[in-house]
């Protein structure tokens, strides 16, 4: 029986969900460097990767959503831009600092999670190509965003929040391998985790004062740039 690479990508991370803050064993000094460097890996591939899937994703949204939104020549965009906002809104209010907001803002990853596990569920999916560096970003990505998860409620993550993010990628895995996902759909979801993923780069992945090494962010994001652009 052949395991499928969108089922070891989803394995790699449920695997960094559950234990991404064991870096913190590496000292802060190398803690903060390993966030700078995440972060810049997961900026360049809002850039050079996420936006340019939106753009392949256009064609398909434009038949399927053109007779019903005429008027929204860039469906794609529309969606991530729906994408940001609804993030965006979730964070300000988890910016409160209460129970009630963190459970608010892990709702929002909780579905962000599991598009992403739809989304993995067809590895042939064109939007997740190459998947081993798909996988690779998105897992600097996830280092991040629990990073920031841990440090909003450390109690809370650990107990519950990590586990239903894990279980959130499980359930779209299966729902997308149980049920045909048409490929509007798949655009659809795409572009819904470009505005998630574009928002985290620009609030939470660039370097803080925690994460101190601008030489580490930019090398981060310039050698996932090189990667990708060296793969045509």
């Amino acid at each position: 029986m052949t395991i499928s690479p969108g089922f070891i990508a989803l394995l790699v991370l449920a695997v960094i969900h559950l234990f991404a803050n064991q870096i913190k064993l590496l000292g802060w000094i190398w803690h903060g460097r390993f966030l700078s460097f995440a972060a810049g890996i997961s900026f360049a591939y809002v850039f050079v990767d996420l936006l340019p899937a939106l753009e392949k994703g256009q064609p398909i949204l434009k038949q399927t959503f053109g007779d019903l939104l005429p008027y929204f020549d860039k469906h794609a965009y529309v969606i991530a831009l729906l994408g940001v906002l609804f993030y965006y809104g979730i964070h300000t209010q988890a910016a409160n600092g209460s129970a009630r907001n963190f459970w608010l803002s892990t709702s929002g990853y909780v579905l962000f999670n599991f598009f992403m596990g739809i989304s993995l569920s067809n590895s042939s999916n064109p939007d997740i190509q190459p998947i081993v560096l798909f996988t690779f970003a998105m897992g600097m990505h996830y280092f991040i965003h629990d990073h920031n998860s841990d440090t909003e409620d450390p109690l809370l993550y650990h107990r519950l929040a990590r586990w239903l993010l894990v279980a959130a990628l499980f359930a779209g895995y299966i729902c997308g391998v149980l049920t045909h996902i048409p490929d509007a759909i798949g655009a659809v979801t795409v572009s819904f985790i470009a505005g998630g993923v574009f928002l985290n780069a620009l609030r939470y992945e660039l370097p803080k004062r925690e994460q101190i090494g601008f030489g580490y962010f930019t090398l981060g994001s310039l050698l996932y740039t090189a990667i990708v652009l060296s793969l045509g």
